[in-house]
Formats: structure tokens, C-alpha cells, sequence
């Protein structure tokens, strides 16, 4: 959570809270005790009002926080509904229960229009919509040479080359066959008695360490090849570590 963006961060915070920033603003604005408030608003019948009460902001917090392509009309309809709440809103309601929505509720739908706003700009719907933009769900690579056999379906071909670079989203091989990007790949990869066929697709060419290659992400079909690739990985990550550390000591020892 922390690595997303910071302006993300405060308007999940802010929309997780607003339920119990509505109650503490109820009791500096009403003359009754907390226990009075929080009783009146857990006698909320009505579904739609324990929803737009409860729910509807932190489930907006929460999208936002998801940076999915599913979140963003998530967070997006959030602000057009409660926009919507306030320019129906009935005389004498709750939880105003005056004649027009207080001040602090015109500046929320005043907030809420600049948020639509911002969110519409392309640079700010990029990370929704564009799993790259996501900085913050880059994974850790780790250089390591693995044997890897290669199949493309169509065509029908197999090819036998090796992994220079590896994640748990995704590995750099040497393929140097003129393969397109996007085209489906299965890799067989065996490494230190653990063996998993994987899906990905070709989503590069370039070179790694001076050696032309493709850059391949992996397209998980089930949760037992996401744990396979996870397991091989934390291998590779613990012999790094131990690798580390023993140079370290020898260096303390020089």
C-alpha cells in the first residue's frame, strides 16, 4: 500500500473513515452524547440508507486502492452516486435533518466533483487500465540461468534455451527465433527437482547482459502453477540471500 501513489493513499484513507468522520462531526455539531449518536444510526432501517451510511465511501476506498480496470468505474460511480444523493436530497432527512444539506456536505460534493475530474484525466486512469503503470507491483528479478524448454503452438515448433532473468510475473529467455509479440508460449522449466509447465506470452524483444533474448509474462491457467513459480522463486531468492552473506563474511574474514 505504501508505494502507490501518495494522492491514492489519502483519498482511500479519507473514504475508509468517512463513516466514523461523519459520527465525530455529528457529535461537535448536535448536542447529544456519542452513545445517543451511535444509537440513532445503528436504528437506520432503510438498506439503501445503511448502505449510502456504512458502506458507500469505504467501498469506493477500497477500489481505489485495488487500481484494477474493474475499480476505477467502481470509485468513479461512487462519486457520481453520492453527487447524485445530495442533488435529490429531501428536506429534513437524514442525517442532515435540516432543510438543505449542511455546509461541510456542499464542500464533500464540491470535493467530489474535482475527484471525477482528476480521475478522468489520462495520466491518472493510466494505472487502472495499464498493469505497466503499476510501479508498485514490480517484482523483485533475480539473474539466474535455468535450462527452459520452449512450445509454440502455432506453429508447432519446441525449442530448447535457457532463463537469464526470472520473477514470479514473468522471465527474460534466449530465444532468438523470430517469435511476435503476443504470441502464447508454454515453458517446461525443471529446477533442482522442481518441475511446472507454465503459459505466458511474448511481450518483448531485447537484450539482457549483451545477449538478445525475449521477455515473456506469465499467464497463470490455476493456482497451482502461480504456487509452483512463487516456490521456485523463493529458491532462487534464498540462494541469493546465502550467497550474499557468504561473500559478506568473506570479506569481514579479508
Amino acid at each position: 500500500m505504501k508505494k502507490r501513489p501518495l494522492i491514492f493513499i489519502i483519498l482511500a484513507s479519507i473514504h475508509l473513515l468517512e463513516p466514523i468522520i461523519k459520527i465525530l462531526y455529528f457529535k461537535m455539531t448536535v448536542p447529544f452524547d456519542i452513545g445517543t449518536i451511535v444509537s440513532n444510526i445503528w436504528a437506520i432501517s432503510s438498506p439503501k440508507e445503511v448502505f449510502e451510511f456504512w458502506f458507500l465511501f469505504p467501498l469506493g476506498g477500497l477500489a481505489l486502492l485495488g487500481v484494477k480496470k474493474w475499480s476505477y468505474p467502481i470509485f468513479v460511480g461512487v462519486q457520481i452516486y453520492n453527487i447524485y444523493a445530495h442533488l435529490t436530497y429531501e428536506k429534513f432527512t437524514w442525517p442532515y435533518v435540516s432543510e438543505i444539506p449542511l455546509m461541510s456536505s456542499m464542500i464533500l460534493l464540491f470535493v467530489n466533483t474535482l475527484i471525477i475530474i482528476y480521475f478522468s484525466l489520462p495520466e491518472v486512469r493510466k494505472p487502472f487500465f495499464d498493469r505497466t503503470m503499476r510501479w508498485w507491483e514490480t517484482r523483485t528479478r533475480y539473474n539466474k540461468v535455468i535450462p527452459i524448454t520452449v512450445k509454440i503452438n502455432n506453429p508447432n515448433h519446441i525449442y530448447d534455451c535457457h532463463i537469464l532473468n526470472i520473477s514470479t510475473t514473468g522471465v527474460f529467455i534466449d530465444l532468438r527465433e523470430d517469435v511476435e509479440v503476443g504470441t502464447e508460449l508454454e515453458l517446461s522449466i525443471n529446477y533442482k527437482d522442481q518441475a511446472v509447465t507454465l503459459h505466458g506470452k511474448k511481450v518483448s524483444d531485447h537484450a539482457f547482459n549483451n545477449i538478445r533474448g525475449i521477455g515473456v509474462q506469465f499467464e497463470f491457467m490455476n493456482i497451482y502453477e502461480k504456487w509452483a513459480m512463487r516456490k521456485i522463486v523463493r529458491m532462487i531468492a534464498k540462494e541469493n540471500k546465502q550467497l550474499e552473506k557468504l561473500s559478506s563474511n568473506s570479506s569481514l574474514a579479508a
